[in-house]
């Protein structure tokens, strides 16, 4: 059977359309050849909990977790958020509310965290990932975005070891 390593920031328990689309991918891959490999954080951010999604997990998946720096935690801090308080995907929201600090937090976000908030998993999951792929090597890697910063993590892969 063929090896796929799918890189995604969305992955049950997390919900949401993102999750779905992979999710029932890797649920179906296997009956065609391929074995899904998913790469996703160990602690991201939340954006719609949905527990009920780890049911459709296939037990012969394997599921490679790393470490995330994530910016939303300090952004939390920063605006007085609980720390389980959930936040709006780039801090947009409809409300026009929480003054001088959100609107810096949004212009940091906007200026420094290109193309998204999650740049700063990319270094580390490529370092983590080619050393995983020396041991398992795949036949294709597919990257899935938003967040986009999964991309550049193909992309650094890609460049490392063709």
């Amino acid at each position: 059977m063929k090896r796929v390593l799918i890189i995604t920031y969305y992955w049950p328990p997390n919900g949401g359309a993102g999750v779905y689309r992979w999710l029932k991918f890797s649920k179906y891959l296997p009956e065609h050849g391929w074995q899904p490999v998913i790469y996703t954080p160990e602690n991201p951010e939340s954006v719609a909990d949905d527990p009920g999604l780890l049911r459709d997990v296939r037990a012969d998946i394997e599921v490679i977790k790393h470490p995330i720096t994530e910016p939303f935690n300090l952004y939390k801090r920063f605006t007085g958020r609980g720390r389980n308080e959930k936040v709006q995907v780039g801090f947009l929201n409809e409300k026009k509310q929480g003054g001088w600090k959100e609107d810096l937090a949004l212009w940091v976000r906007s200026n420094f965290f290109i193309p998204d908030a999650r740049v700063w998993w990319v270094r580390p999951s490529i370092a983590f990932l080619k050393n995983y792929l020396r041991e398992h090597p795949v036949d294709v890697i597919i990257t899935t975005g938003p967040p986009h910063s999964m991309h550049l993590i193909g992309l650094g892969l890609q460049r490392a070891l063709g």
